[in-house]
C-alpha cells in the first residue's frame, strides 16, 4: 500500500464528515465543549461543569447507540491484547516498565512529601527491576536470542520465568502506589485538625498580712482638703428668656449694621471706578 500525502488525507477527512448529517451534528456538539472548557473561570465552574457533563453523556450515548457492534469487538481485542502484553510482555514494554520504574523513584527520592516507607519501598523495587533486567539481558547475550521474536524470548524457560516475575512485581507496586495515593487524597479531605486550646495562667499578687491601706488626712498642714462640690442650681449660671430676647435683637441689629457697611464700600468703589473710567 502507498503512502498517502497530507493534501491525500485532508481530502479524505473532509469527504467522509460529509458524507453523513450525523457527524456535523458530533463536530457541533465538541465544539460546544470545547468553547465551554476554554471560557470556564471561577464564575461560570459549576455552569459549564454541568454543560460538559450534559453534552459528554449524549455523545457517548450517541456512541454507544450507533456504533455498539464494533465497539464490542474493538473492547475484546483491546483486552485480549492487555492480557498478552502484561502476561508476555515483549522487551519494548518491558524496557518502558524499567523507564517508569527509575522516574518514579527518582520522582519520589527528591520529594519531602513523600513518606520514608515509600521511599524505602521505591528504592527495593527499584533494585529488583534493575537487577531481573541484568539477569534478562545476560541470558540473552549468552544465548544470542533475537529480542524482536516473541517466540525465541519466550522459548526459553529462564528469560520467561524473570520477565513473568517482574511484570508481576511492577504491576503489583503501581496498583499499589494508585490505591496509596487515592487514601491519602480521601483521608486529607477528611481530615480535620484538633484545635488545642490554650489556657493562660496569670499570677495575682497577694497582698500581704500585714498590709494597712494609706488614708489621706481631712486636714493637711492645718487646712481642709478640698471636696469635690456639685452644682446643685445650674439654672444661676443661665440667662432668662427676655433677656435671650434681648441678646437676639441685638445680635441682629449688628449683623445689619455690618451688612450696611459692607454695601456702602462696594458702592464707593464702584463710584471712583466709573470716575476714573470718564
Amino acid at each position: 500500500m502507498s503512502k498517502l500525502s497530507l493534501m491525500d488525507k485532508l481530502k479524505i477527512f473532509f469527504e467522509v464528515s460529509k458524507s453523513s448529517s450525523l457527524y456535523l451534528i458530533v463536530i457541533i456538539l465538541l465544539l460546544i465543549i470545547g468553547y465551554v472548557l476554554l471560557t470556564t473561570d471561577k464564575k461560570t465552574l459549576k455552569r459549564n461543569k454541568t454543560i460538559y457533563l450534559i453534552v459528554s453523556i449524549f455523545i457517548l450515548l450517541f456512541i454507544i447507540v450507533m456504533y455498539h457492534g464494533s465497539l464490542s469487538k474493538i473492547f475484546d481485542h483491546m483486552m485480549n491484547n492487555f492480557f498478552i502484553a502484561v502476561l508476555f510482555p515483549n522487551i519494548a514494554i518491558y524496557l518502558a516498565a524499567i523507564i517508569i520504574t527509575n522516574i518514579i523513584v527518582w520522582i519520589s527520592i527528591f520529594s519531602f512529601k513523600t513518606d520514608k516507607w515509600i521511599k524505602r519501598l521505591n528504592i527495593t523495587i527499584y533494585v529488583l527491576m534493575n537487577y531481573l533486567l541484568t539477569l534478562i539481558l545476560s541470558i540473552i547475550n549468552t544465548n544470542k536470542l533475537d529480542v524482536f521474536s516473541q517466540e525465541a524470548i519466550y522459548g526459553n524457560k529462564q528469560i520467561t520465568a524473570l520477565i513473568e516475575l517482574s511484570s508481576t512485581i511492577f504491576i503489583v507496586w503501581i496498583i499499589f502506589l494508585s490505591l496509596y495515593k487515592i487514601i491519602l487524597i480521601y483521608l486529607k479531605k477528611e481530615y480535620k485538625p484538633k484545635v488545642k486550646k490554650v489556657f493562660v495562667k496569670k499570677e495575682v499578687k497577694k497582698l500581704p498580712e500585714d498590709y494597712n491601706p494609706v488614708i489621706v488626712p481631712d486636714y493637711v498642714m492645718g487646712r481642709a482638703k478640698p471636696k469635690k462640690t456639685k452644682s446643685k442650681d445650674k439654672k444661676e449660671d443661665l440667662f432668662t428668656k427676655d433677656e435671650y430676647k434681648v441678646m437676639l435683637k441685638l445680635l441682629k441689629e449688628e449683623r445689619l449694621k455690618k451688612q450696611k457697611v459692607k454695601e456702602n464700600s462696594k458702592i464707593k468703589e464702584l463710584r471712583e471706578l466709573y470716575k476714573s473710567v470718564k
